[in-house]
């Protein structure tokens, strides 16, 4: 297993702490699915060799919990070596789904007027539940069916029932997702398909085109045709064209709030947390043409919807184009064709069997069981080959949620975290926040190559790049830095979010094994032997003797860990 960083870095991440201090760095499933299993009562053939998915050694592990989840404590590490990542992934798929709305209920009752409560309860799920692959999951599908809370901040259930429905449907099927995204109220408001009238002749009234060309554009087939290795056909064909939106934008009127009327103002209470009702006197009763397919005038709304989604569910490139992004959000910003096409061929087939024999999906297209576990069990991301497009840039959201639960921080109470109510702030926070990005195209757009990077001049691309560069570098610093070197002797000011450092501090009177210790749980031993010596440099100056020895040892490993996460290493996941 290879831990040499892989992805080429361009010259973003050079403003970090590292050079402050004269351093730096070269460096349970839905219902309607089977549990994941071997198929059958007969398990199939024990591999007649180790299946290269077997985890060895820490650094093996260390690195699967980055790829597949938000990263593991030293106790998570440890029970994964000697094992089968294909076993963990079919843990974490029996796991409950660990929901944020019933907490919001918990904490607020029936209120709608809860502001951006519901983003301190995300991160609340993010932070501390036990299902990562779900939460990872979740969090990667709200990154292509993207609404922000930018839009509505004084609908918080309304937001975290979209969350859940993400969460829910996370190792569900592709086809039911899309469906539950459309209708639901969080999407019809966000793109103003809420309350979407059929058109009339004789106002010149047309119906609201924005869902119809978002739900194309961005959340299944993308602009160009694609081959099934994501890249685009020969003659660069498009997908659709205006005609095919005007058919579409019909399919998508009549839908409104649980109430006696389409405008009724006596909606249930909880409206905004029901599936949308669909009235069909505002239905457009036109004939709707898309994509190749008509449904025939006066055809009723709900009956056009599935038409609709279906016809857009099996497009040939909705495998490519779902499956390169749902690679980029877990193991690699710029995967290769060969890459998308295994998992591609996946999602087409609804089946997956890992190298250990374990089967994932129940061979519906688009298993996304099927499709989750291609991408992680992949040959490329287990094998020693070192190529320059493997790796992943990661986010501030991943790095943060990392470090938080490496160190097993206890009583986490988000609310008592003012930081966390907003953090897009790229110069002060984290540049990031879940369902908060700036417009419907996400934080980043998925083909995004950096001008002025030899990431760049490789034409790699890199996503994260667009929100991580110098400024943000920075402010990903500053914010650490409030978490990292907090005192833990202030239980008034920090009640929560204490991380448990005592595993560090016994190592920390010597500045090397410490520093090798926390390569590993960090980095999964990317570190350069260059930057190591660096990072031990720096340590060492800090004194450990006398009636402080104890605070002095808690520095020690507070100024090891803000040097790792600065560092050029930590950015990228290989």
């Amino acid at each position: 297993m290879r831990y040499q960083l892989k992805f080429v870095l361009g010259t973003l991440f050079a403003a970090s702490f590292l050079a402050a201090c004269g351093g730096g760095d070269g460096s349970s499933p839905p219902s309607s699915l089977s549990t994941p299993a071997t198929g059958g009562d007969t398990p199939p053939p024990a591999p007649a060799t180790k299946p290269y998915t077997n985890l060895e050694t820490r650094e093996e592990a260390a690195r699967f919990l980055m790829q597949a989840g938000f990263g593991g404590t030293d106790a998570q590490i440890d029970a994964l070596v000697g094992t089968d990542a294909a076993d963990w992934i079919v843990n974490e798929m029996r796991k409950p789904a660990t929901l944020t709305l019933p907490q919001m209920q918990a904490r607020y009752g029936t209120s709608q007027d809860t502001d951006q409560n519901h983003s301190r309860m995300m991160w609340q799920t993010l932070l501390t539940a036990d299902d990562q692959l779900r939460q990872r999951m979740t969090f990667a599908l709200s990154q292509i069916f993207v609404i922000s809370t930018n839009s509505f901040s004084d609908r918080g259930f309304m937001t975290a029932h979209y969350a859940d429905i993400l969460s829910d449907q996370a190792f569900g099927n592709y086809r039911s997702i899309l469906e539950e995204v459309t209708y639901s109220p969080a999407m019809s408001r966000y793109l103003t398909y809420y309350r979407n009238r059929k058109g009339d002749e004789r106002s010149g009234r047309m119906p609201d085109e924005n869902y119809a060309r978002e739900v194309l554009q961005l959340f299944s087939i993308g602009l160009t045709e694609l081959e099934l290795d994501g890249t685009p056909k020969a003659g660069e064909l498009e997908t659709y064209d205006n005609e095919d939106i005007i058919g579409l934008a019909r399919v998508f009127t009549g839908l409104s709030g649980e109430g006696s009327s389409f405008k009724s103002r006596d909606h249930v209470e909880d409206w905004s947390i029901q599936r949308l009702k669909m009235f069909d006197e505002e239905h457009s009763e036109l004939e709707k043409t898309f994509l190749g397919v008509t449904i025939p005038e006066n055809t009723k709304g709900d009956e056009s919807i599935q038409i609709a989604l279906d016809t857009i569910a099996n497009h040939p490139n909705v495998a490519p184009f779902i499956s390169r992004q749902l690679i980029q959000r877990f193991t690699a910003s710029s995967p290769s064709p060969d890459y998308v096409r295994r998992v591609a061929e996946v999602f087409e087939a609804g089946r997956y069997r890992a190298p250990n024999g374990q089967d994932f999906g129940v061979g519906d297209r688009g298993n996304l069981q099927a499709v989750i576990a291609a991408i992680l069990l992949d040959e490329s991301v287990h094998d020693d080959i070192q190529n320059t497009n493997e790796g992943k840039v990661r986010e501030p959201v991943l790095k943060f949620v990392h470090y938080t639960r490496a160190f097993g921080a206890k009583d986490i109470d988000v609310w008592e975290e003012w930081r966390l109510n907003n953090t897009s702030d790229p110069n002060e926070r984290l540049g990031q926040h879940p369902l908060r990005s700036a417009s419907v195209f996400n934080f980043y757009r998925p083909g995004f190559i950096a001008p002025g990077s030899e990431t760049g001049e490789a034409q790699l691309s890199a996503p994260e790049f667009q929100i991580v560069n110098e400024g943000a570098s920075l402010g990903f610093t500053n914010f650490l830095t409030h978490y990292i070197m907090r005192p833990a002797d202030d239980p008034d000011r920090y009640p929560g979010f204490q991380p448990d450092f005592t595993t560090e501090i016994n190592l920390a009177d010597d500045a090397a094994t410490l520093v090798d210790h926390l390569n590993v749980k960090l980095t999964a031993g990317q570190l350069s032997e260059a930057t190591k010596a660096e990072i031990v440099d720096v340590v060492s100056t800090l004194i450990v003797d006398g009636d402080d020895a104890e605070e002095e040892r808690r520095k020690r490993v507070q100024t090891a860990i803000l040097m790792i996460v600065t560092s050029a290493a930590y950015a990228v996941q290989n």
